[in-house]
């Protein structure tokens, strides 16, 4: 028999209370992560990333319009923050990757801040080489691998982490935590496993294997910090809005399609201040949920 699993909490840095996440498919999830059966179709049918397009595909389709409202009742989603009313969505998928309103979002102005990429639950890491632990004892973040070896992997070895995970309820555009020129996406990896703690907790390399896409940034100051975003179950797929060249900080890069999915932001050693309660709860294994374009550090 399989052990109780407790529920995923979290602190929310905007109402000041731990909240327990109300995970959607909460039931598939636990069984294809939990479950020997299950575990054995995740490996071998789950993770394909085809199982993930033909789920997008039918995500696109007009029927799935009827899916939004419930979904909305269910998840308490606020729609006065939405650029465009509910009923206008032709399907779900366009709901899932709906815009919101500038002012649902606004963007902290201080020249010296860097903020949340993304709504979502966030791990905040000082030095990823001294972090013990990473959604389960003994897990540890292996920047190598996160960013398939590429070439300028050292030149942020040691530096800040931010683990930004996002839940199906939230809002799935992505935006630069920066000012810097960023280049071009660089696709690594294939495999789509689930990025909600309840498998993490199983296996970080499920994160550390995913389809993700690697943007470097050149910074100000002529350090290179990355932003790696990564898809996940029933993400097939990531689409980009911005072009090559200078990004300024809040603006959109690109949004994911239906599922759960993450984005981690990795900033040159000892360049940036971490916000202390946010540090302090990510050491204790908790995550902090906040909204894009909140402060998170400071660059020093």
């Amino acid at each position: 028999m399989n052990q109780p699993i407790k529920q995923i909490r979290y602190f929310n840095r905007i109402s000041g209370q731990t909240e327990e996440e109300k995970i959607y498919g909460e039931a598939s999830l636990r069984w294809a992560y939990f479950n020997p059966i299950g575990k054995l179709i995740t490996r071998l049918i789950i993770k394909n990333p085809f199982v993930s397009y033909l789920y997008g595909w039918w995500m696109d389709r007009s029927w799935t319009k009827k899916k939004i409202q419930p979904f909305i009742d269910l998840y308490k989603v606020d729609t006065n923050e939405f650029l465009e009313s509910p009923d206008s969505f032709p399907h779900f998928n366009a709901f899932f990757y709906r815009e919101l309103k500038p002012e649902s979002r606004p963007i902290d102005s201080h020249d010296f801040s860097v903020v949340f990429p993304v709504d979502g639950r966030h791990l905040a890491i000082e030095n990823i080489q001294n972090a013990d632990t990473i959604y389960a004892k003994g897990q540890q973040l292996d920047i190598d691998q996160l960013m398939g070896e590429m070439p300028f992997v050292q030149s942020v070895e040691g530096g800040s982490v931010l683990i930004s995970r996002l839940s199906p309820v939230d809002y799935h555009r992505f935006h630069a935590p920066f000012s810097g020129t960023a280049m071009a996406p660089l696709l690594v990896g294939n495999s789509l496993y689930s990025v909600n703690p309840l498998a993490l907790s199983k296996n970080l390399d499920y994160l550390l294997n995913n389809r993700r896409w690697i943007i470097p940034f050149k910074l100000k100051g002529g350090q290179l910090a990355v932003v790696v975003v990564i898809g996940a179950t029933f993400v097939g797929s990531a689409e980009f809005t911005y072009s090559p060249g200078f990004v300024r900080k809040g603006q959109e890069l690109g949004y994911f399609q239906f599922g759960g999915s993450c984005v981690v932001t990795i900033l040159p050693h000892d360049s940036v201040l971490l916000d202390p309660g946010l540090v302090g709860q990510s050491r204790e294994g908790i995550e902090s949920y906040d909204q894009m374009g909140r402060p998170f550090g400071a660059f020093r």
